[in-house]
């Protein structure tokens, strides 16, 4: 029996005692690309965030990382979308064929295509160091970082024939140049970025719960603080390292500053190893050459479908921003 949308998410809803729901809206502003569906649902006077997850998503050790983390990280007062409990007591509904979570939607929102304020890039910082502190408290080991690993093994790919094939790729729906711009970049730095990448790979680090996609759509303030962050989907444990790099380059093509003050206003709240500032510029330098690359390879060989392509374009051309040759 074929079953609406909006009858499978009052399904979903009464798991957690809303019957029914005063509205329940699809969320486009600001979507993802990770394929999942979003809505907002207001009852009670208060507004959630529902979340279907893509087929497959997210993995048992995300959901472990999540439910263990994110909610201890709350209870310490750091501002962060939580994801319920069911009246099962479980942070993630299986439904459908589904994962499925609801958070408190978060006040505010995130600053797009401009610089943060003083005040807004300390409080970003704060909350960050913070996030690290309690997150590694709970759980930290020392190991290899897998991102480091995977950077690596793609830059080989690439440098190997995977390079020369994606430039005969039609991409339908692409912004014409964007592809030429991002493999001529790649060709141009591949080789000195496979160099520093094979030094560090195989380095022993502190390995915590980074949350790995910390970037400017996933932070949301209000006025000169942050109100909560969201999407905890690639959450793992590897460097703090990498979410300082996320984070400070989303917005590096707005300015060449943000970087050196990011990282002074960090190391108020927590001290960063003596490799560590250079690990931060080798994970950020890595993003600039290969986040394109990797695009093309999504919507090239892999296929992926992304049905809002000028919202992906509009995230290329931010990309682009940061290529200097």
């Amino acid at each position: 029996m074929w079953v609406s949308m909006y009858d499978l998410i009052i399904r979903v809803l009464q798991e957690y005692d809303i019957r029914p729901p005063d509205s329940v809206t699809p969320f486009h502003g600001g979507a993802g690309f990770s394929g999942s569906s979003i809505w907002k649902v207001d009852w009670n006077s208060q507004d959630y965030c529902l979340k279907q997850w893509p087929q497959d998503k997210p993995s048992v050790h995300t959901r472990q990382l999540i439910s263990r983390v994110i909610p201890e990280v709350q209870r310490q007062g750091l501002p962060i979308a939580v994801p319920q409990e069911t009246n099962a007591g479980r942070r993630f509904l299986f439904f459908e064929n589904r994962f499925w979570d609801l958070s408190p939607w978060v006040a505010g929102a995130p600053i797009k295509d401009r610089i943060l304020t003083e005040a807004q890039l300390q409080s970003a910082m704060q909350w960050l160091a913070r996030y690290h502190n309690l997150s590694s408290a709970l759980m930290s080991e020392k190991g290899k970082s897998t991102s480091l690993a995977y950077r690596l093994k793609l830059s080989q790919q690439l440098l190997d024939g995977q390079l020369d094939r994606l430039s005969g790729c039609e991409i339908a729906g692409l912004e014409s140049g964007l592809a030429p711009l991002f493999i001529s970049h790649a060709r141009q730095k591949l080789p000195m970025l496979l160099q520093a990448l094979e030094h560090y790979a195989h380095f022993e680090m502190m390995l915590l719960p980074a949350l790995s996609d910390i970037w400017s759509d996933h932070v949301f303030f209000e006025a000169d603080k942050v109100s909560g962050v969201i999407d905890f989907g690639a959450i793992k444990m590897d460097s703090a390292c990498l979410d300082l790099a996320r984070f400070l380059g989303s917005y590096g093509g707005h300015s060449d500053s943000v970087m050196r003050q990011g990282l002074e206003y960090y190391q108020l709240e927590r001290v960063l190893g003596r490799n560590d500032v250079e690990l931060v510029e080798l994970y950020d330098r890595a993003y600039v050459v290969l986040a394109g690359i990797q695009w093309l390879i999504w919507l090239g060989p892999e296929q992926r479908v992304f049905k809002q392509m000028a919202i992906v374009n509009r995230h290329l051309k931010g990309l682009a921003q940061r290529i200097d040759f």
